[in-house]
């Protein structure tokens, strides 16, 4: 009886421990049925989501076209200056924007006049509304598909990841969906 009180949490060497008979039961590695499952999990993850990872889309080359196509590149202010003596990808104005020696503009929008402003409380919106345009741009690729409803080939819907650009300056609050009618922004801002 004296010697099993002695053993109790001894760690002698020598003596019997029973902590180190529970280690010595205990498999060392890794379970198989556990590899195999990371594994499969591992790959099922990179064939959802490698080919919009890995495999990223070229900058677009349309060679000034007015068909569908990505665009991946940083935009500035196109500032006073034509499109034509700019860099090859800027912003004129809150809706209109340059690129590859040619101008575009969102269609499915109505902005405010930064050029010929009513108020002053229309030409400080157009300036968020510009750098909103410049930011937004700047967040990634994002393609720019003709406007089926609009006969000027130079009107875009601009899409990334599903969603109008257009739509999200609607949200963000400084652009209105497009309607024939002028709108009087000096009135609602």
């Amino acid at each position: 009886m004296a010697r099993g009180l002695y053993d109790i949490d001894d760690r002698t060497v020598g003596r019997f421990n029973l902590h180190q008979a529970e280690a010595e039961k205990k498999p060392i590695g890794f379970p198989l049925k556990t590899l195999f499952l990371a594994l499969a999990g591992g790959i099922a993850m990179i064939l959802a989501v490698g080919p919009h990872l890995l495999w990223s889309q070229p900058e677009a080359k349309h060679g000034g076209g007015f068909g569908g196509f990505v665009i991946n590149t940083t935009f500035d202010s196109c500032g006073g200056k034509s499109p034509a003596f700019s860099a090859s990808a800027c912003v004129l104005s809150p809706r209109e924007f340059s690129y590859g020696n040619t101008t575009y503009h969102l269609s499915d929008i109505r902005t405010p006049d930064g050029r010929f402003p009513a108020c002053d409380a229309e030409e400080r919106l157009a300036g968020k509304a510009k750098r909103t345009f410049i930011g937004i741009l700047n967040g990634g690729a994002f393609e720019s598909l003709p406007d089926p409803a609009d006969s000027n080939p130079g009107a875009r819907i601009l899409m990334r990841d599903g969603v109008s650009i257009g739509q999200i300056m609607i949200a963000k609050g400084v652009a209105q969906p497009w309607a024939p009618q002028r709108y009087n922004w000096c009135a609602h801002v």
